[in-house]
């Protein structure tokens, strides 16, 4: 690939190591919300109040107990806190159940996926090692899939675009957080490990 075309994709895309050096786990998750907001909002309006709520929760969690680094931290609590960190996304995975089965398969079908697809501060993903040359590819896919279904919602067409610019601003700073621990996958692995250890 030309290098010039290469680090203008590096730009719209983002790196494969993620703006920061510290992968892209957390860009993937929060394009992952994004998505499924649109979706349930276009297609499924009836529920989407509450499936717009179920994620906010669930990614306000996420950066709390991952920003304030809380299942390390605070070595008293850290069980606890574990305990109530998962118990919180148990709740919300039930609730979404409750409400819809279909749509809350396919939104952790969305969640899921789009973890196992986001690189790691090596180019790795949970999929594909040695995945350094395909994560741009990878990268250029969920933006895409973001940008196709942004542009099918009926709404006016600068909408659209101010959603796009928008995604674009804050992935680098979505990166940034994932370097302060604020990342689902780390959060999500500390919990359960500081469970585990419960005698």
């Amino acid at each position: 690939m030309n290098k010039k075309v290469r680090i203008a994709l590096w730009f719209i895309v983002g790196p494969e190591y993620g703006f920061f050096g510290e992968g892209s786990q957390q860009w993937y998750y929060t394009l992952a919300i994004a998505i499924n907001l649109m979706l349930v909002w276009w297609i499924k309006p009836e529920i989407a109040l509450i499936f717009t709520i179920l994620p906010i929760i669930h990614f306000v969690t996420v950066f709390v107990f991952g920003y304030n680094d809380l299942l390390l931290d605070f070595k008293n609590l850290s069980k606890t806190l574990s305990i109530i960190y998962i118990g919180i996304h148990l709740l919300l995975l039930i609730t979404a159940i409750i409400v819809d089965v279909v749509w809350a398969i396919l939104t952790s079908a969305i969640m899921v996926g789009s973890i196992l697809l986001a690189p790691d501060c090596v180019g790795d993903n949970m999929l594909v090692s040695n995945a350094k040359h395909l994560q741009l590819l990878f990268n250029t896919i969920i933006l895409a899939v973001f940008i196709i279904i942004d542009f099918m919602l009926p709404i006016n067409l600068w909408i659209k675009f101010v959603i796009v610019l928008l995604a674009l601003v804050i992935h680098p700073v979505v990166d940034w957080l994932q370097g302060e621990c604020v990342a689902v996958n780390e959060v999500f692995s500390d919990a359960i490990g500081s469970i585990l250890k419960l005698k």
